[in-house]
């Protein structure tokens, strides 16, 4: 998937993102060169709790770009 937006959590507009079934998450960020990969095995497929880590995991990789 392609965002055509920036994300909510410093997610550049043109990044590129993939989800799992079992609630596994990547995205790639070739404006900022920066990429994240997450990992889990929870079912059901975009678990509230999973997804927020997620979220929170994504937040706190470009939070540290910034105070760099």
């Amino acid at each position: 998937m392609i965002n055509t937006l920036p994300g909510p959590n410093g997610r550049s507009a043109g990044s590129l993102t993939w989800g799992g079934i079992f609630n596994t998450y990547y995205w790639l960020d070739p404006h900022k060169r920066i990429a994240g990969v997450f990992l889990s095995q929870l079912l059901p497929f975009v678990d509230h709790k999973a997804v927020a880590l997620y979220g929170e995991f994504e937040s706190g990789i470009y939070g540290g770009l910034k105070a760099a």
